[in-house]
């Protein structure tokens, strides 16, 4: 009898383990196909990191950004990233790996939910749906991401990257749907005549 109970006991369990998963990535979805479905957005918000704050700026379309954090801007035509410092002058050219891509990107975690993670439900409020999202693999450079989701508008709220000792928070100010050209994404360097170009291709 009391090994019946155990089994039915797991069993609950575990139909509750894939109830909650199921649950967070149908929460997932709909936000990613929210943002799917626009031409493009423009986002403000605040973000902590490694001890620094700050309130940057970014417009996204589809995979391609440009993320202006006051003294830096960066911009991903969604193959070459363009990093400006401007107290440097100078602006790194590089070929970004998924890792350095969602660090300055709000809404990279897209691209990610569904490989690599396992997601599931985290404390939730009465305006927000938090999603965890753990790495299945132990190597993974970010191991750790908590999303918020609105309830209403399936926005981004915030969003919360560990990895490798590091800690990135974001807080979303404001949403605005918003079309971009694709020159919107390409540093171009007629716009910074002083700044040198390092390509570290």
């Amino acid at each position: 009898m009391k090994l019946k109970t155990i089994l039915i006991t797991c069993l609950f369990g575990m139909l509750a383990i894939c109830a909650q998963a199921q649950s967070a990535m149908k929460i997932l979805d709909t936000a990613a196909a929210n943002f799917q479905k626009t031409k493009g957005v423009k986002i403000t918000y605040t973000f902590s990191s490694g001890g620094e704050h700050g309130n940057g700026t970014i417009k996204l379309s589809g995979q391609k950004f440009v993320n202006d954090m006051g003294d830096m801007v960066v911009w991903f035509n969604g193959k070459t990233m363009w990093t400006l410092v401007k107290s440097n002058e100078e602006v790194n050219v590089t070929t970004p790996t998924a890792k350095e891509i969602a660090k300055m990107n709000p809404y990279a975690f897209m691209s990610l939910y569904k490989k690599g993670y396992k997601a599931t439900m985290g404390k939730s409020s009465a305006s927000f749906h938090e999603v965890l999202l753990t790495a299945t693999d132990a190597k993974a450079s970010l191991q750790n991401i908590t999303v918020r989701i609105d309830k209403k508008t399936n926005q981004l709220q915030y969003v919360k990257m560990n990895g490798q000792g590091a800690q990135i928070e974001i807080s979303v100010k404001s949403y605005t749907a918003q079309s971009f050209n694709d020159a919107t994404f390409t540093f171009n360097a007629k716009n910074y005549p002083d700044v040198d170009v390092i390509d570290l291709r």
